[in-house]
């Protein structure tokens, strides 16, 4: 059996046993049998990958200082579409892989925990409770049969099994930030800087940990130049994992990077009209919260004012995807699946 193949049962799986639980189960059989008989592997020779432009995209942002909204669109072939706010949720929400759910913190003073809904927000359902400072950070495991988030009074790393309903404390680390699972679920790569030390040369540094709390740090200090637009510091942050875990994206200075899970060929793909100078060997733009495409073909990220982009793995091909009417946080992007349309 192809791992193609496997992945597909494994994302079904999950799928129905969400369904079970929170009551989403229309069409899963016939999404089942389609599944089943359409997948086929991405030619290389492809101009245009569909999985680029056929995706979901939750975010949200400041239209006005102190204000969340959060806003919903399609990625699609001619660029951004259907762009509209969405109210279920001040601060946007964490897509699942199969594209189906949505998981968010209500952020609210009456009820506030974790939900899960459909996309549009529609059926949702709390499923743990949380409280504290901070609103919480959720990411997905890739069968999205888990999520992880940071708990808002110590930045704790959890891991909440949907179907066991049960919650899980990743040891040894606290005051974690913006993290994603590696795509075997076996890691956990995350943003992290001491509460309460003094600000030095550091800011956040990336580090990866195994589910049991064995960790091991993937940025360095040294590697990096401090960013005179932030208080001088080498903050690195925003991780994401690729499709195919051979590469991590993260953020320095506005600067988009990868580097490889041992933490070897660290490689910058873009450049700020900041810089002094900007570097004439990549594309020039600011980069923030980067999310890798389901075929890990590209890498979406926000760029200059409130455009969406993406570029190519090999920093060769930038493409502006659209306008968003606000930006100022995180977005989030799983595949359209046909159900799940608005």
């Amino acid at each position: 059996m192809s791992k193609q193949r496997e992945s597909i049962i494994a994302n079904l799986v999950a799928t129905v046993i969400l369904c079970m639980l929170i009551g989403l189960c229309s069409l899963v059989t016939l999404q089942a049998q389609s599944s089943m008989s359409t997948a086929t592997p991405v030619s290389a020779s492809t101009a245009v990958p569909a999985s680029a432009l056929d995706l979901r995209l939750v975010f949200y942002g400041y239209p006005k200082i102190g204000v969340p909204r959060s806003g919903a669109a399609i990625i699609g072939k001619s660029g951004l579409s259907d762009v509209h706010d969405i109210t279920f949720s001040l601060i946007g929400g964490e897509l699942s892989p199969s594209g189906r759910f949505i998981a968010y913190d209500s952020c609210s003073n009456t009820n506030r925990g974790i939900y899960l809904a459909r996309p549009d927000g529609s059926r949702p359902q709390m499923v743990i409770r949380v409280g504290g400072d901070y609103c919480v950070d959720i990411r997905w495991s890739p069968d999205s049969a888990k999520f992880s988030y940071t708990n808002p009074q110590d930045r704790s790393l959890h891991i909440f099994d949907i179907a066991g309903k049960s919650d899980t404390l990743i040891p040894n680390i606290q005051d974690a930030d913006w993290h994603w699972w590696s795509p075997a679920g076996n890691e956990i790569v995350y943003g992290w800087r001491a509460r309460g030390e003094p600000i030095g040369p550091a800011g956040r540094l990336l580090y990866i940990t195994d589910l049991r709390g064995n960790n091991r740090q993937l940025t360095f200090t040294k590697d990096f130049v401090p960013c005179a637009r932030e208080r001088n510091l080498v903050d690195t942050w925003a991780p994401a994992w690729s499709p195919d875990g051979n590469t991590i994206s993260f953020t320095q200075c506005e600067r988009l990077f990868v580097v490889s899970p041992s933490g070897n060929d660290l490689r910058q793909l873009t450049t700020p009209r900041s810089a002094s100078p900007p570097s004439p060997e990549m594309p020039m733009t600011s980069a923030y919260s980067p999310r890798w495409s389901p075929d890990g073909r590209w890498i979406i990220f926000i760029g200059d004012g409130n455009s969406l982009k993406r570029i190519s793995t090999d920093g060769n091909t930038m493409v502006e995807i659209g306008k968003l009417p606000y930006r100022g946080g995180p977005f989030s992007i799983a595949p359209l699946s046909m159900n799940s349309r608005r």
